[in-house]
């Protein structure tokens, strides 16, 4: 039975209960991307040069939808290779191999030397997942020769990396200092799944968490010297991370230094080496985990005194009602005119704007002044009276915030 070719519109987000965000201002909300999308938009062959007699051959997949791709091979991919001239068809196998997204095709018994082939591909997209436009039937047609030699013995390239540390803020109710009439809600986020959101003015965390990037990289003459035939797998502390076939470098995150070896495969015929042990990003151990990160460029377009706000007892919302300037102990801003309309802006906390973009601590805070020249809490209703003045009333020497930096502010 030839299964839908349009799958629900399920979302990847509804897992996120701690979004990562930057500058922290209200952003626009985005759709959720389909969860997978298994259907082929070509199969670009990797085999480069003349064919080992032990060889096979090598596709990599292109995918509708990259960003949603889901791979499958087996059970939907035909091959067929005759030797160019007539003759009958040669007897192999094809199978996917999931870690480095090829599909291989491997003949039962080793190929003739010096010998042309006709090769055709056929993936039928119509038994798959499908968005977008896809041919139903694709089918790809190649030629290719074998040479005179066996395959070289399998080797591990070099491994090197470029390790980095990248800061994400932690966009808790905890952590966050607000300022302009935010006042972040735990909703539901463009139907997307749940977090903080706020409708109108800036917020900033005080805390982040650090995080190690690094950018693998095989040695390319020795990548390109196997002709596409064999696949490299980093198997880590961290987590097995595959390049993806035909390249030789890949990009990895992880939470702490990571160590491990280089597997490699000969697609055709299932045989492995292992290489040495190598580490990355051990210099860097106390830059990673909870990281202090300093709120004053994401706060300094703010045109009121920042403020914290305790935790309403069912979620991390703040409570509008119970508010502190920030830092801890230092006097609300306060204005002419600024008394009446703040109030009544505070209420619309759960705006559709929302923070689910996460970004690096280090962005700035564009766009993120309030349209609003009153905003903080109602004093009417209990709160602290955290009402926006002009940026010269005191809060623009932000110099004299700096001795609360780092400091850490609990729920309550």
């Amino acid at each position: 039975m030839t299964r839908k070719h349009f799958f629900p519109l399920i979302t990847t987000c509804l897992a996120s209960l701690v979004l990562i965000g930057g500058a922290l201002a209200p952003k626009q909300a985005r759709a959720c991307d389909p969860v997978f999308d298994e259907c082929l938009a070509d199969l670009e062959l990797l085999t480069e040069g003349p064919l080992p007699l032990d060889g096979g051959l090598v596709w990599r997949p292109v995918f509708v939808t990259p960003e949603a791709a889901s791979f499958t091979a087996d059970g939907v991919t035909t091959v067929v290779v005759t030797p160019m001239g007539g003759g009958p068809e040669v007897p192999g196998t094809v199978s996917g191999v999931a870690g480095v997204e090829v599909i291989v095709w491997r003949p039962t018994e080793p190929l003739p030397a010096d010998t042309s082939f006709d090769v055709e591909i056929t993936f039928a997209n119509s038994e798959l997942f499908c968005f977008g436009d896809f041919e139903p039937t694709l089918t790809r047609q190649f030629t290719v020769a074998t040479g005179s030699e066996t395959a070289p013995p399998l080797l591990v390239p070099e491994l090197t990396g470029e390790p980095s540390v990248r800061v994400s803020d932690s966009v808790r109710g905890d952590t966050l200092v607000c300022c302009d009439g935010a006042f972040p809600t735990w909703t539901m986020v463009d139907d997307c799944g749940i977090g903080l959101d706020w409708s109108e003015g800036i917020c900033a965390s005080l805390s982040g968490v650090g995080w190690l990037e690094a950018t693998l990289t095989l040695d390319a003459d020795a990548v390109a010297a196997e002709g596409g035939q064999v696949g490299y797998t980093f198997e880590s502390d961290a987590g097995n991370y595959a390049f993806p076939a035909g390249t030789a470098q890949i990009s990895v995150t992880a939470s702490q230094p990571i160590c491990g070896t280089v597997r490699a495969t000969r697609l055709a015929t299932g045989e492995e080496t292992v290489g040495s042990e190598v580490c990355f990003g051990l210099e860097l151990q106390d830059m990673l985990g909870e990281q202090a990160i300093d709120p004053l460029p994401a706060l300094a377009a703010c045109v009121g005194q920042p403020y914290t706000c305790e935790l309403l007892d069912n979620d991390e919302s703040w409570d509008p009602n119970a508010c502190t300037p920030w830092p801890d102990g230092s006097a609300p801003t306060t204005s002419a005119g600024s008394e009446g309309s703040a109030g009544e802006s505070d209420s619309s906390a759960g705006g559709s704007a929302s923070s689910s973009e996460g970004s690096e601590s280090s962005a700035s805070s564009e766009g993120g002044g309030s349209d609003s020249d009153t905003a903080g809490t109602d004093t009417d209703k209990g709160g602290c009276a955290c009402a926006a003045g002009p940026a010269e009333s005191g809060w623009g020497l932000a110099a004299l915030l700096l001795p609360w930096l780092g400091r850490r502010r609990s729920r309550r």
